[in-house]
Parts: C-alpha cells; sequence; structure tokens
C-alpha cells in the first residue's frame, strides 16, 4: 500500500509538472520573460531614443535575417548528422534530423532543464543509441560549436587587442582561455587516459559529470580524427554559427547600427556563450541582456543595439516557434518512444 500511494503521488507530480511544458505556457512565460528584460533596458537606453530608432528601420534587412536562419538550420542538421553516426552511432535521415533540430530550436520544446539538448538525446535513444552513447554525441555536438566558435572569437580578439589598441582588454584578453582549455581537452580526451572514465556509473556526481563531459570531448577527438568521412560535421557547425551571425549583423543593419566584423564576432561570441539551445525556452531574457551589453561595450548606441537583439531574437528564437510547432508531432514519439524502448530492452 506504501509503494501504491508513492506510485499515486509521483503520478499527480508529474501532472502538475507536465503542464507547465504546455507549449502556450512556455510560449506566455517567455514573453513575459523578454518583456521583463527589455522594459527596463528601454528605460535605461531611453524610452525617446528607442522609439525614435524603431521609427527609423530598414525592413529590407529583415530578408537577410530570415535566410540567414535558414542557412543556420541547415548547417546544424549536417553537424547533428555526423555527429551521432560517429564511431558506428546511429544514422539519422536528413528529414528526421531536421525536424530534431527544428523541435529543439523552438521554446515549445526546450522547456526542460537541458533545452533543447534533451531532444537531440531522445532523437539518438530513439535511434538505438545507449543512454551513455546518446550522452556523449549531445555533448560532444555541445563541445563541437564552441571548438569551432571559440579559436575564431580567439583569434579576432587577438587581432582587435593588438592590431587596433583596443581600449577595453577585459573583452577580448579572456579569450586566451581557449589555448590551456584547448590543451587540457586534448589531454583528457586521450585514449590513454580513457579507463579513468570508463564507467562514469560507480562515481559521485562529480566525477560523473567529468566523465560524461570527457566522453563528448571524444566523440569530438573521433570526429577529427577522420575529418575526410566526418567534415561534414565541423563544416556544418560553421555554417550554423554564420547564418546566425549573418542574421544578428542583418538586424543591426536594420536599426542602423554599424559595427566592424571583428568587433560583431568578439560581441556575440561574448554575450552568447551559452547557446540557445542550452537554456530552458531558448535562454530568453538572458541572451537578450548579454547581448545588448556586449555591443554597447564595443561602441554601439544602447538604443539601436537593443532594437538589434530583440530583432535578432525574432529570427533567432521566436519566429522558430512555427517550424517546432509543425513538428511537434515528431517530439511526441520521441518522448513516448524510449521509456517503451527501454522497458522492451529490460
Amino acid at each position: 500500500m506504501h509503494l501504491r500511494a508513492r506510485l499515486r503521488r509521483s503520478a499527480r507530480w508529474a501532472t502538475w509538472l507536465g503542464g507547465f511544458r504546455h507549449p502556450l505556457v512556455v510560449v506566455g512565460g517567455s514573453v513575459g520573460i523578454a518583456l521583463a528584460a527589455g522594459i527596463p533596458l528601454a528605460l535605461v537606453a531611453g524610452d525617446g531614443r528607442v522609439l525614435h530608432r524603431a521609427q527609423h528601420w530598414h525592413p529590407v534587412w529583415l530578408l537577410v535575417c530570415l535566410g540567414a536562419e535558414a542557412l543556420a538550420y541547415v548547417g546544424y542538421v549536417f553537424a547533428l548528422r555526423e555527429t551521432a553516426r560517429v564511431d558506428g552511432g546511429p544514422l539519422l535521415g536528413y528529414g528526421h534530423a531536421f525536424r530534431v533540430v527544428a523541435a529543439g530550436f523552438g521554446a515549445f520544446f526546450a522547456a526542460s532543464a537541458s533545452g533543447g539538448f534533451e531532444i537531440d538525446y531522445l532523437a539518438l535513444r530513439h535511434a538505438g543509441a545507449t543512454r551513455r552513447q546518446a550522452l556523449a554525441r549531445v555533448l560532444g555536438l555541445t563541445t563541437l560549436e564552441y571548438a569551432v566558435l571559440a579559436p575564431v572569437a580567439m583569434v579576432a580578439a587577438l587581432v582587435l587587442y593588438f592590431g587596433e589598441a583596443f581600449e577595453n582588454p577585459a573583452l577580448t584578453l579572456p579569450w586566451l582561455a581557449v589555448v590551456p582549455g584547448s590543451l587540457l581537452a586534448i589531454w583528457f580526451s586521450s585514449p590513454k587516459r580513457e579507463h579513468w572514465f570508463r564507467h562514469p556509473e560507480q562515481h559521485r556526481a562529480a566525477r560523473r559529470a567529468m566523465c560524461h563531459a570527457i566522453a563528448g570531448m571524444s566523440i569530438l577527438r573521433a570526429l577529427a580524427a577522420r575529418p575526410f568521412r566526418h567534415g561534414l560535421a565541423f563544416l556544418g557547425v560553421a555554417v550554423y554559427w554564420f547564418g546566425d551571425l549573418a542574421c544578428l549583423w542583418g538586424a543591426l543593419q536594420t536599426f542602423g547600427a554599424h559595427l566592424a566584423l571583428l568587433k560583431l564576432l568578439v560581441a556575440y561570441a561574448t554575450g552568447y556563450v551559452i547557446s540557445r539551445r542550452g537554456l530552458p525556452a531558448g535562454g530568453v531574457g538572458v541572451a537578450e541582456v548579454l547581448l545588448t551589453f556586449a555591443f554597447v561595450w564595443f561602441g554601439v548606441p544602447f538604443a539601436p543595439a537593443l532594437l538589434a537583439v530583440f530583432g535578432y531574437r525574432i529570427f533567432n528564437l521566436w519566429l522558430a516557434l512555427i517550424p517546432a510547432y509543425v513538428v511537434q508531432t515528431t517530439v511526441a514519439q520521441l518522448r513516448h518512444g524510449v521509456p517503451r524502448a527501454l522497458r522492451e530492452a529490460a
């Protein structure tokens, strides 16, 4: 009877928490968070300046934003497929991979603590990967994202610091940490130290998390070891970052804000260190504040910086709801298919 009562309580909690994952709840809460972040920023910038800039905008650049975000989707599809199939992993079809990416980019299904990465994990489990293989590939995809972005941002930051005598080293010199970080990642993910992290379930939480992180680095290492076979993973992520950055550049042009390419790249990387897929509801509120201040630190006036960031987020986050809504059936199948697969395996 005691076990039965506990199960009933668990079912009630699951039902109650499930209501907070409903798309309308997620979207409504995200809109509230965005307004809570944007209104104080507008007051700091000066509501008169914001309204003046908003009235003098150039809508033709919105087409650039739309095309750039579509390109980002295509790049991420290739990155996901290649990361999934490395080392004998599951092969995802292009159509299925696109639906997974569309769902992960939409705030509907990024309502968990793990954000859009949960969708990638469910897709890999549904395709036949074990729990450890799926976790390693999800973390490997995350590592791959920053393995492409961070070195480029570091080089841009160094060029700014030494080439243009940039006045604020706090925005450029911290990118030097990419070098020791990369060396540590290479050292830890070496096959010689694989036995250190072979059985993560036998360790405590901190070391278990480190084991999974090292497994993700090992996936990146496996991708890099066979560039002719898995080179599309790196190209796909590069296209993803290029598309997203081009969308942000188009948003700046829309509101008459201009920033040199190197400064734009470092500001983007600094203000958007956490990908939209890594935070619940696409990182709404957090990304807007960080990106706005990053642009202000690089010399963009507050009002156009704020409008450009929120314009960019329309394409980066809110329009992503449309394809996410279209593929919601796929996500429902993934959520229900994984527990069934686990029961069958047991």
